[in-house]
């Protein structure tokens, strides 16, 4: 009898992945927190010292490797449940029928992840963290009208404290307000610890798998002691994939299309998901009743392939661009002990005007993919 009553407070009510991805990412999105707010009380945002702080953090502290690995597993497998819980409220619709807010902040809360996984990969202030760094930069060059004044003013205002005050300050906060509105005012009236305890219990399997993950893949951080082979760990789930696998069509397209792909096709496509609740609302009963069974059928295959069609594509090409990305960025190769030409960079790296490089994407899109073939 006792056992059957601690199942019944455990057991989830529904079990399948349609209903616990959202409930899984917030779980996650509370163990990026206290993740996070671990390796807070040992980062110190400096140029000089923060990689060598983050590496006795990693390899001296208590529990600092398999923190820091968590963190990094967890920043993957929340935007792998975000990604499977906004196409499960796409094919059901869910924005209907008052959810326009719910919808929105979702869409929001997307947003905000991603600022996440740059500004956080900027972080450690490796080499890998000083090339995204660059390549958001560049980036910014493709938002019409404001992108020279953009990237302008993340090229001069940027230092390691302000990314540090980015990313565990100001977007913390936009999150916690956009899941206020987002879940958890809803949460609270049905009972918020009762949703933690089955939440947990069904999300268990995830992360163990993520806690394994860390703990048997850890990422390498004893730079210039252990080398790394720069396509070593190819196939091992990173949070930069998401990202990173967006600046491709750098190598792949003419400069005059890069505008179109990096910044309109992804703008208009954010932007019909934000109209969805305006461009498919759902019809009345009478018009639903006289509507002919042929013309609904066309709308719904439509919506449906639509969304298949996007999905397969998003999913096809981070799955594709993604998997020959090395597991230490520029760290496989830009290591002291690799010697001069390889592992120490020019002193030129830093001065956009000696060493133009640092402003053509395409030559550092490929030299991130082909670091030993373009350099």
């Amino acid at each position: 009898m006792r056992l059957e009553k601690m199942w019944s407070a455990v057991k989830p009510r529904a079990l399948t992945w349609r209903f616990y991805a959202g409930g899984a990412a917030f779980l996650f999105i509370l163990m990026q927190a206290l993740t996070g707010l671990y390796m807070i009380f040992y980062y110190e945002p400096a140029l000089k010292d923060t990689y060598a702080i983050v590496q006795y953090f990693n390899n001296q502290t208590a529990l600092g490797s398999l923190t820091r690995n968590l963190h990094r597993y967890g920043a993957f497998a929340l935007t792998t449940l975000m990604f499977v819980h906004f196409w499960r409220a796409y094919f059901r619709a869910d924005y209907q029928g008052g959810r326009l807010w719910y919808w929105l902040t979702g869409l929001l809360l997307s947003v905000i992840v991603a600022s996440f996984l740059i500004s956080g990969s900027i972080l450690p202030w490796e080499w890998k963290g000083y090339w995204i760094m660059e390549m958001f930069n560049n980036w910014l060059k493709n938002v019409p009208l404001v992108g020279g004044a953009l990237y302008d003013f993340f090229m001069t205002s940027y230092t390691p404290t302000r990314n540090f005050v980015i990313h565990d300050i100001i977007l913390p906060i936009i999150c916690f307000i956009l899941l206020e509105i987002h879940c958890l005012g809803r949460l609270k009236k049905r009972g918020f610890r009762d949703f933690l305890v089955r939440q947990a219990f069904a999300t268990l399997p995830l992360i163990a798998a993520v806690t394994a993950a860390s703990l048997a893949l850890p990422m390498p951080t004893e730079d210039p002691e252990i080398i790394p082979l720069p396509m070593e760990g190819v196939y091992i789930p990173a949070p930069e994939w998401f990202f990173v696998s967006f600046l491709v069509p750098y190598w792949y397209v003419p400069p005059r299309l890069w505008p179109l792909y990096l910044f309109w096709i992804p703008f208009a496509l954010l932007a019909i998901a934000a109209l969805l609740p305006f461009i498919n609302r759902r019809a009345p009963k009478a018009e639903r009743e006289t509507a002919s069974p042929r013309r609904r059928m066309a709308r719904r295959l439509a919506y449906y392939g639509a969304g298949v069609a996007v999905c397969a594509a998003l999913t096809g090409s981070f799955l594709w661009s993604s998997a020959p990305s090395p597991w230490m960025g520029c760290n496989s190769c830009h290591n002291r002990a690799m010697g001069e030409r390889m592992g120490i960079p020019p002193i030129t790296y830093k001065d956009r005007d000696r060493n133009p490089l640092l402003t053509d994407s395409r030559w550092m899109i490929r030299h991130w993919y082909q670091p030993q073939v373009v350099w």
